[in-house]
């Protein structure tokens, strides 16, 4: 038996138990990565690429829900593959009885030989199952609208009180209010996370305190008061590493005054962003060892705390640091350096002699 026969015979295999258990709905050949077209009701063994990520794949010829073994040609491509030229979601659509038609049509053209190197491929689903599907995709629809709808109700319902106060935030609560969102817009952000009880010094604060203190945060423009925003951009990205140089030590109250801060951090995607801060308290513990004046670098916690020196505010700290050395002195970069390095990178990154180029002398 050679490998095309030997995936026929599993692909065959694998049909008749798919029409066997119709009434679970369609199931691809693989998960990987808690994604995939396989269906664990089906295949039990499926579960483990769902649940913890690992590649499960059951081996096969072709798949009954390529797009275009389902719509013939000119729809998708046998070529490239299912994960490429999939409609299994739109087979999810179709009624136990035509799940179980269709599986069994695609099986008598797999044994007639109608998919064995033909450039012609005729539909799968008939005229009345096509028509099908686009109704209940449909219906789908209005379903979806009518719950976001319910949904967006109850949320202005709860959110009342802070659209009387903030009613320019209106749309923005109807949509977020009680979701684990960060909106972000010019103005700042808000995290709408209703799990906020990680935050030092909220007690007893509720929901809609915590979504205002959010908002008179940003509203605060004085600079005296302005919270640090690389701090919070590394708190909902990656932090990398903070450099500083140690201006004030409270001996008696156990503190250690941090400023001229450079922050290094990284967004999801690998792309790093640099930037300042001013000033920063920390616990004096871990750096007994070292005196106002010196320069430090380290890696640190960054956390969320109520400040209420201003009223009620949500900002930024560190607390936590490791991996803390001495470094040279050194000098802050000013705004306007950080932006020129910014477009320097962008120049850089979108030069087509980028990945030939070394980085450090411009081939221009």
């Amino acid at each position: 038996m050679n490998k095309n026969q030997q995936k026929m015979k599993a692909t065959l295999e694998a049909l008749n138990i798919m029409i066997q258990h119709a009434s679970e709905g369609p199931s691809g050949f693989w998960t990987e990565d808690h994604e995939g077209c396989g269906n664990p009701k089906i295949f039990p063994e499926f579960e483990v690429g769902l649940t913890k990520g690992n590649l499960v794949q059951k081996e096969h010829l072709i798949c009954p829900w390529n797009t275009n073994i389902l719509y013939g040609n000119p729809k998708g491509t046998i070529q490239t593959g299912c994960y490429y030229s999939c409609s299994i979601e739109k087979a999810r659509y179709l009624s136990e009885k035509m799940l179980c038609d269709v599986l069994l049509r695609f099986r008598k053209r797999l044994l007639d030989g109608d998919y064995d190197g033909k450039d012609t491929i005729f539909p799968l689903l008939t005229p009345g199952e096509i028509n099908y599907i686009e109704k209940q995709q449909v219906n789908a629809q209005k379903r979806q609208e009518r719950k976001e709808a319910e949904k967006r109700m109850a949320r202005l319902k709860k959110a009342f009180s802070l659209i009387q106060k903030y009613p320019e935030y209106e749309d923005l609560f109807s949509v977020y209010y009680g979701e684990n969102v960060v909106s972000m817009d010019y103005d700042g952000f808000i995290d709408f996370n209703p799990n906020y009880q990680d935050i030092e010094g909220a007690g007893n604060l509720s929901y809609n305190e915590y979504i205002e203190a959010q908002i008179k945060t940003f509203r605060n423009i004085k600079p005296t008061n302005k919270i640090k925003g690389l701090f919070a951009q590394c708190y909902y990205n990656i932090p990398i590493t903070f450099k500083a140089h140690i201006e004030k030590i409270n001996k008696e109250k156990g503190h250690i005054c941090l400023n001229r801060i450079i922050v290094d951090g990284m967004f999801p995607d690998g792309e790093c962003f640099t930037g300042t801060e001013e000033h920063v308290w920390m616990n004096l513990n871990n750096f007994k060892n070292f005196g106002v004046g010196d320069c430090v670098s380290f890696t640190a916690e960054i956390y969320r705390y109520v400040k209420k020196s201003n009223g009620k505010q949500i900002d930024f700290g560190l607390r936590n640091p490791i991996e803390i050395t001495q470094i040279p002195p050194y000098n802050v970069p000013s705004d306007k350096e950080l932006l020129k390095q910014s477009l320097s990178d962008i120049k850089c990154e979108s030069c087509y002699l980028s990945e030939y180029c070394n980085h450090t002398t411009c081939m221009f």
